[in-house]
């Protein structure tokens, strides 16, 4: 992450997305909750723009992708915890965020922590 106080600008990373499905499949293990943390980190610093590492390009860097990927991985770990089929996982989130890019993530991101 970097941080440009003077400017209150946030360039995040992986720690927030915009757009753009999420990488989970190395999320097992307590990565869903390192993550969660991270994106505290950056919300407490009151970013004025915060720029995703994965995004679409047509989005605005707005802070708001902050709580968006929050709530992205809060629904994936709800879901998860239910022990769906990686097919019934997919075909869920999807129906929550059929507007994001890049579905490969989403797809072996479900196979590899439900497969």
């Amino acid at each position: 992450m970097l941080l440009v106080p003077s400017i209150g600008l946030v360039v995040a990373g992986d720690v927030a997305y915009n757009g753009v499905h999420q990488y989970l499949l190395e999320s097992a293990g307590g990565g869903l909750e390192a993550w969660l943390n991270a994106i505290d980190q950056v919300a407490a610093l009151r970013p004025r723009a915060v720029v995703a590492g994965h995004k679409n390009k047509d989005l605005p860097d707005d802070p708001d992708i902050l709580e968006q990927t929050r709530d992205y991985l809060l629904d994936a770990q709800r879901l998860l915890t239910g022990q769906p089929s990686p097919r019934e996982f997919y075909d869920q989130m999807l129906d929550r965020y059929p507007d994001r890019l890049n579905l490969g993530p989403l797809w072996y991101g479900a196979l590899g922590l439900l497969g």
